[in-house]
């Protein structure tokens, strides 16, 4: 039977997660090919998964890259090297619950519109806002999300120039829905997710540092006149509060002058949507609000 799932798993320094991950994968009762894309870790993540992957029952790729593509840029590639409708991309800190992918399938089978179809983490969930009956959602996490191949082209994928990391799955979800697709949160579909808040001691400057660059980013494309004020609250919580230190501080100013040379391509590629409003498409659900 031709699998109508792939599997699209980025590993970058993530041994530590490897059995967890590897158990999750075991609960699928669907067929899937999996491609496995190693982003230049030390760790020897790569080799850890390879030395398992004889006891899937699933057909698998593994790939090696000798440098880190971010993970906007290791999906599209791992997207180009996979052909199913469906494309699930799963996190490696992360371990399935006994059903997470074929009920994330079955629903998105229900409606040929839907072109994201993302599972519930736990212990800490996003804090965003979904329709309880449809399911609807601003924007999908790329920790755990069916997407249908045909949206994704659609969209052209992650916009690997503007996202290293953080932040491109809420790119990618906004333009879905601004060219009439839908964006589903799909709460019976679970996954545990080990984020970084959930690991004392880990450094979050990489973490600080994209997630405000990218923040910006999100401003200048899907903006409308209603939302300077979020962007001024933002920038003076950043810059001008107590809850932030002054290495912090510093490391905001050097993003917000990289982020500059990326301001023609990004008001050059809002395209059709310019100032067009729509009702899942909100800035104060993205990180300009925290």
């Amino acid at each position: 039977m031709t699998p109508r799932v792939d599997v699209l798993v980025l590993l970058h320094n993530s041994r530590a997660w490897i059995p967890g991950f590897l158990a999750g994968l075991r609960r699928i009762s669907i067929p899937v090919t999996i491609y496995i894309l190693d982003n230049d870790s030390s760790d020897g993540c790569a080799d850890a998964v390879a030395h398992e992957l004889a006891g899937l029952p699933f057909r698998i790729h593994l790939f090696r890259s000798p440098r880190n593509n971010g993970f906007a840029g290791g999906m599209n590639r791992l997207a180009r090297q996979s052909s199913a409708e469906f494309m699930f991309i799963l996190n490696p800190d992360t371990e399935m619950e006994e059903g997470c992918l074929e009920k994330l399938v079955s629903r998105a089978e229900s409606d040929s519109r839907i072109a994201i179809c993302e599972a519930r983490q736990y212990p800490r969930e996003h804090p965003k806002t979904f329709d309880p009956v449809s399911g609807e959602t601003s924007w999908c996490s790329g920790a755990a999300a069916l997407i249908r191949r045909a949206a994704f082209d659609d969209a052209g994928g992650f916009d690997e120039r503007l996202y290293f990391m953080y932040c491109e799955d809420i790119d990618l979800s906004w333009r879905l829905w601004l060219r009439g697709w839908k964006c589903i949160y799909q709460r019976d579909a679970v996954v545990r997710h080990f984020t970084q808040d959930l690991m004392p001691g880990k450094s979050r400057t990489s973490e600080n540092y994209f997630s405000f660059r990218n923040s910006l980013f999100l401003f200048y494309r899907f903006r409308t006149g209603r939302d300077w004020p979020l962007l001024r609250k933002f920038l003076s919580r950043r810059f001008l509060s107590s809850a932030y230190s002054v290495k912090s501080k510093i490391l905001f100013a050097i993003a917000m002058v990289d982020h500059i040379r990326y301001i023609p391509y990004l008001i050059s590629s809002r395209g059709s949507w310019q100032d067009r409003d729509h009702p899942w498409v909100r800035l104060k659900e993205s990180s300009l609000s925290h």
